[in-house]
């Protein structure tokens, strides 16, 4: 295994077809983003963070980022949406900790999940931690416990484990991003305007596409946002 490379799913991760269980070791973590709409840096940011920014404590010091996202994937079909946890957060010397967690459907309505930090494929009930410095190997978490808990829209998160500077505590603003088949935009807005000529994805392509609902156009971004007001 590659150390060192846990922030990629971040931005990346969102946008893969949901499976039950995913097979993908947390190091993928720092690939370029896929879509400015998934997009965060990940250098140390070049302006201060916006009022209201999660702040990262550690025994390695202080990390910033704008939220903690929760990134919502529907597919094809009635099943609840594959949801996972992500955190990616800056300190002003450039280095970097992150975190990622698949969470359960019911997370939602419960606004609270536990999990066990592993450097495995992260399934439901399994998280993954990482600090990385601007050069050199990244420290990832091998064991330990991660917490999550949301009142309105505010997250507050307790990392422990043995490694060196990734047991943390954080709190602020969680952010909702939801990826859905592209035919139910395409619905949704030919919905809005009707008579509007809508572009239609091909029938193979329709099935596995998924892009971001970021006006919360479909009834089930709108739903899933509602939880969290």
């Amino acid at each position: 295994m590659r150390p060192g490379v846990l922030m990629a799913l971040l931005l990346v991760g969102a946008c893969a077809k949901p499976k039950e269980e995913r097979g993908r070791p947390p190091e993928l973590l720092t690939a370029a983003p896929v879509s400015p709409s998934k997009s965060m840096a990940l250098k140390a940011p070049e302006q201060p963070q916006p009022p209201g920014a999660v702040t990262v404590r550690t025994d390695a010091g202080t990390f910033e980022a704008p939220s903690v996202r929760l990134i919502a994937t529907f597919e094809e079909g009635d099943a609840p949406a594959t949801l996972e946890v992500a955190l990616s957060a800056q300190a002003g010397d450039g280095r970097s900790w992150a975190v990622l967690v698949p969470v359960a459907p019911t997370f939602p309505k419960k606004k609270h999940a536990t999990a066990r930090l592993t450097t495995t494929p992260l399934r439901v009930g399994m998280a993954s931690a990482e600090l990385r410095a601007p050069s050199g190997p990244a420290t990832l978490a091998n064991n330990g416990t991660l917490e999550l808990d949301v009142t309105g829209r505010e997250v507050r998160g307790t990392v422990r484990t043995e490694e060196a500077g990734l047991s943390a505590t954080f709190q602020g603003p969680l952010s909702v991003e939801c990826m859905v088949p592209a035919a139910w935009l395409q619905a949704a807005d030919a919905r809005e305007a009707p008579g509007a000529p809508v572009p239609v994805a091909a029938p193979s392509a329709r099935a596995s596409a998924v892009v971001p609902d970021e006006a919360q156009s479909t009834a089930r971004c709108r739903a899933l946002k509602e939880h969290f007001r």
